[in-house]
């Protein structure tokens, strides 16, 4: 079985956004737990249900959209704003390969994004200044990167997945 619902574990409405739950009995259609780890079982679990940790939306018809990871979404002023929706925006320059964003925390807002990027060319890449203005017109106010830092190259693991959390240790608390 599978549903989309709220953080109460509510089945969400239709064009909502929630989480993507699995049903099942766990050790047999689902996994058992995660080894030698009861507090993140316990946590993976609610009310029967296994949390995927998956972003979805459903649609009149039954179909579901996938719309990110939980962890990929930042409480910016009370705002959930999507790091893939920037990531997306940013890695459209024309002269930007890719970009990363992570949350950095904020004594007012939360948390603030903000933006790693690669340069096609750095030795014409655009300023930060240019980049901030090519967010500014197409992100809402809550989901523009108060920072952007250029780098080389993103971390990866061994499949190629971004190591956000590097990124995270290499900002100034």
């Amino acid at each position: 079985m599978l549903d989309v619902q709220d953080a109460e574990g509510h089945p969400v409405a239709v064009g909502e956004i929630g989480e993507i739950v699995v049903g099942g009995t766990p050790g047999i259609t689902l996994f058992s737990g995660y080894l030698d780890d009861p507090e993140t079982t316990a946590k993976s679990y609610r009310n029967g249900w296994f949390l995927t940790g998956d972003r979805a939306t459903r649609d009149a018809s039954g179909r579901h959209f996938f719309d990110g990871r939980r962890a990929d979404v930042l409480k910016v002023a009370g705002e959930n704003v999507s790091t893939v929706e920037v990531e997306q925006v940013l890695s459209a320059h024309p002269d930007i390969l890719e970009a990363a964003v992570i949350g950095q925390p904020d004594e007012i807002r939360d948390e603030v994004p903000v933006g790693f990027v690669v340069a096609r060319d750095p030795q014409n890449a655009p300023t930060v200044a240019e980049l901030h203005v090519w967010c500014d017109e197409r992100l809402a106010k809550s989901k523009r990167p108060r920072d952007i830092t250029y780098v080389d190259e993103l971390p990866r693991t061994s499949v190629g997945k971004i190591r956000k959390f590097l990124l995270k240790e290499s900002q100034p608390s």
